[in-house]
């Protein structure tokens, strides 16, 4: 029976059983895999995301690259930010020709697009460019009583108000709710719930969507280069199901919060997720703006990850 090599990470964090859980089973060159066995495969993890990870290849400017594929336990999808940091770590950490302690560089193709990454082995820390095309949901707007349904503690818990509250894909297919709430009290009164349905502007009103929940954790700051930076601590919500940490919805909501601020061409966020269910999580995202400062030219997602478990899976 055939049989393919895997490794699960704990990722967005440098401490086994924190951050999000993420397999990730590789495919050597020569071997085909069904996209029916992938998904089998990743319903049989029963994680939030599996990685597919193909034998790397290499690019046409020397860089080692890998095919990769993302899947929930029910559906593939374009992009996901800890299956990328979680590849990125693993690829050019333990399946990269390359052995120096300096940065290491090279490249995934997934369905949303190449992603350019760096790894650090002295700090463990994997970046990536980020695949983007940001957009907000403007055209049927998830309104104030749409959260409190979602959310009935937040009848009480806190005053919304529509300024509040935006739809977002950071790519065609991934797609969140971002709301912001006052303080942590509120946000540790956000609860699993029936799944969001929000109706996407026409032609985007495809894939998956989730609830992120927000709070600004201090006042922003801006460093004598220029660069603002932000921290948030967050929770995001898909119907019964609470996300450790989701690297989509945080690039997603960065941009949004870049553009809508206006105030510097680059702007970098710490966020903190998963606190509230004990896998404390830490993910980086910097987010360049246009020189006018009203479109998205760069997004970095970065992050560390470590190893749990390895073995071998049948199909």
């Amino acid at each position: 029976m055939p049989r393919l090599e895997f490794v699960t990470l704990d990722v967005f964090t440098k401490e086994r059983y924190a951050g999000n859980p993420l397999a990730v089973v590789k495919v050597p060159q020569g071997v085909e895999v069904s996209t029916e066995v992938m998904q089998k495969i990743a319903r049989e993890f029963n994680l939030s995301e599996t990685i597919i990870v193909h034998d790397a290849k290499t690019g046409a400017d020397g860089l080692p690259e890998w095919r990769v594929r993302i899947f929930l336990t029910y559906a593939e999808i374009p992009f996901a930010g800890h299956p990328t940091i979680g590849a990125a770590v693993y690829a050019l950490g333990n399946l990269s020709a390359e052995s120096s302690s300096d940065s290491r560089r090279g490249r995934l193709l997934a369905n949303a697009g190449p992603m350019e990454l760096t790894y650090n082995p002295s700090t463990g820390v994997a970046t990536a460019g980020i695949a983007h095309n940001f957009h907000e949901h403007v055209q049927y707007p998830f309104t104030v009583e749409d959260v409190q349904a979602l959310q009935p503690a937040l009848k009480t818990a806190v005053k919304l108000s529509q300024q509040n509250i935006a739809v977002v894909s950071t790519v065609k297919g991934m797609n969140f709710i971002a709301v912001e709430l006052p303080d942590l009290k509120a946000l540790a009164a956000i609860s699993t719930s029936s799944k969001p349905t929000p109706k996407l502007d026409d032609g985007w009103n495809v894939g998956f969507s989730g609830s992120y929940y927000y709070v600004y954790t201090s006042s922003p700051t801006k460093s004598s280069d220029g660069i603002e930076k932000i921290t948030v601590q967050s929770r995001m919500i898909e119907g019964l199901f609470e996300d450790p940490a989701t690297g989509s919805a945080g690039c997603g909501f960065a941009c949004y919060v870049a553009l809508k601020r206006g105030s510097s061409k680059i702007t970098h966020f710490s966020i903190t997720q998963g606190v509230e269910m004990g896998r404390k999580s830490d993910i980086e995202v910097t987010v360049t703006l246009t020189d006018d400062l009203k479109a998205v030219a760069h997004v970095e997602l970065g992050g560390s990850a470590v190893k749990v478990m390895e073995g071998f899976v049948e199909y």
